[in-house]
């Protein structure tokens, strides 16, 4: 469960202080997987916003908290709102009272418990050729990988029990020992069989990449949902090997037909789905570009250890984790890689895949080819010409966590300190960072699924559109935002003196008396003045009992208005 803090500061070490809008949430475990899908809302498709993350205190026998927690926001659209003609009918309400008539929001929160095992990567992802009304839910479990149902509306399940709103529509197992990191999805049309392919691609702890197609058991019926719950299947199609590491980071290309891929092993490689065969190479670097090359090294491949000046002492050989992978435009040309060392700065590099080489043949296949076509595959391989366009520094310090926004423009970064980087690609420079918000490495991170000018379910209520959503193993979740403030205005306490702002009229009115207002109030207080020196016997007490017109008389002609025989009056004749 999540416990909203309300003062939004931090607790410990005297950390500085977090800023609203963004905010950070206390959790019950350690985060070691999170990700962050949303759609808008419009009048023909309910908008979602659909948190989850993933992780757990142990993996003792009776569990430790091993468990994925998912946040739904949905809005479903009204559709009386719409036909019966609210937009020619408006009563003057504002734009919110108009959405809330629109749009029906629910909130709910669905826990899945993992067992005795940890779940390290999770992915959300909803079809487009969604019949279920479902979002599906790929979870990494030790060799396994869970694809769940969490349906949008609760109607779709028995509201009586805890446990039925997260459904397991398939299970598959990516190999023993092969220890299931990260997951990624995508829908490719395939040309030759004239229909959608659902694919989900696994990185793996050995380095291994495995491609699963998700489909409907054969003699299934499609036109029941309640029977396709339980025929859909995960069959496995590719086998990709070529890193030797483990897998950090994994997205399919835009088109489907390449996966991108990177590893502890220092490289991001991209592979093909439909043979499996590594098409290009892009070995990362972490030294400035600016500055000398580093010095070459004989290293030793069989102890993988380099020797020092003093001989007391033995060093491994410097290793480069490369933390994030993504491609950077819509025909996949551009890829970012984020890489880093154990220790010091950190490198954002920006490749270029330009020609296509065909080494034998071209085309290729339709997935799931057996043992038998191997050597057609191996002629129908081809190559991508990669070359780097640059590399920069996005860091002082390592990177753990990386993601990508949807429109390509921020990549967000989490640092070993615990600190969270805004980084906008165009410019090269950090937008915002928020300094050690974490007191562990930051182990997750997922960036706005659409862009910033649409806005998610709950944004509107809320005032704020979020940028990215981070976690760590120091029970925290955060939620960060490049604007300042909040679009809502506070409501301040209603106070004893009744005020309003002044109209347009009232304001000039003001300001054009205001002056001769300020003159007579002089006048007043020299008058008051004199009436105090000259008629001060007049206005005394006794004497206003006795004699009112006297002192009318001396205010008058002593005070306000001489008589014209008085010396030194002279009056202008008529």
């Amino acid at each position: 469960q999540v416990n909203k803090q309300t003062n939004n500061t931090t607790t410990t070490m005297g950390k500085p202080k977090i800023r609203p809008p963004s905010i950070v949430d206390s959790l019950s475990f350690p985060v070691f997987g999170l990700t962050w899908h949303g759609t808008p809302a419009t009048p023909k498709n309910d908008g979602v916003s659909f948190t989850a993350y993933c992780g757990g205190g142990g993996s003792a026998k009776t569990g430790v908290g091993n468990k994925i927690v998912c946040d739904l926001i949905a809005q479903q659209a009204a559709p009386s709102s719409f036909n019966n003609g609210d937009d020619n009918n408006n009563d003057g309400g504002g734009s919110e009272e108009l959405f809330e008539r629109r749009y029906h929001t629910a909130r709910r929160t669905v826990e899945i418990s993992t067992g005795e095992a940890l779940c390290f990567g999770i992915h959300a992802f909803r079809p487009y050729d969604d019949t279920l009304q479902m979002i599906r839910l790929v979870a990494c479990v030790g060799d396994e990988i869970l694809l769940y149902g969490i349906p949008i509306h609760l109607n779709l399940v028995d509201s009586n029990e805890k446990e039925g709103a997260a459904i397991l529509l398939a299970k598959a197992n990516v190999g023993s020992g092969y220890g299931a990191n990260v997951a990624t999805y995508t829908a490719m049309f395939h040309v030759q069989q004239n229909q959608l392919q659902h694919l989900i691609a696994v990185g793996c702890e050995n380095g291994h990449l495995v491609v699963f197609r998700i489909h409907q058991s054969e003699g299934s019926n499609a036109a029941s949902a309640s029977s396709s719950l339980s025929l859909v299947e995960l069959t496995k199609i590719t086998e990709c090997k070529g890193h030797t590491k483990a897998i950090c980071a994994i997205q399919f290309h835009p088109r489907g037909h390449e996966v991108l891929s990177s590893a502890k092993d220092g490289t991001a490689r991209i592979f093909s789905v439909a043979t499996g065969h590594e098409l290009g190479t892009m070995k990362c670097e972490v030294h400035d570009p600016n500055g000398p090359p580093p010095a070459a090294i004989a290293i030793d491949p069989s102890k993988s250890t380099i020797k020092t000046k003093d001989p007391r002492m033995m060093k491994r050989a410097p290793q480069i984790l490369v933390r994030g992978c993504a491609y950077g435009d819509l025909e996949g040309k551009t890829i970012y890689t984020i890489a880093s060392g154990k220790r010091g700065a950190a490198y954002l590099t920006k490749w270029k895949t330009t020609t296509l080489v065909s080494l034998k043949g071209g085309g290729g296949g339709d997935g799931g080819v057996g043992k038998n076509n191997e050597q057609q595959q191996q002629q129908q391989q081809q190559q991508l010409n990669i070359r780097q366009e640059y590399r920069v520094q996005c860091s002082p310090v390592p990177i753990s966590a990386t993601s990508l926004s949807s429109d390509c423009t921020i990549f967000a970064l989490g640092s070993v300190e615990g600190s969270i980087l805004l980084y906008n690609l165009e410019t090269k420079s950090v937008l915002k960072e928020f300094k050690e918000v974490h007191d562990l490495p930051v182990t997750c991170l997922a960036s706005r699924p659409i862009p910033n000018a649409l806005m998610l379910p709950g944004e509107l209520e809320g005032g704020v559109n979020f940028d990215a959503v981070s976690a760590s193993a120091d029970n925290r979740m955060g939620r960060w935002t490049l604007q300042r403030k909040s679009r809502i205005k506070p409501v301040r306490a209603a106070s004893s003196s009744y005020s309003r702002k002044k109209g347009p009229v009232e304001q000039f009115v003001w300001n054009m008396l205001r002056i001769p207002l300020l003159l007579l109030l002089a006048l007043v207080m020299v008058a008051i003045r004199d009436v105090t020196i000259v008629c001060r016997e007049e206005f005394g007490m006794p004497a206003v009992l006795l004699d009112v017109g006297a002192a009318g008389h001396c205010l008058y002609r002593e005070v306000l208005w001489a008589e014209d025989t008085r010396p030194g009056i002279k009056f202008v004749p008529v």
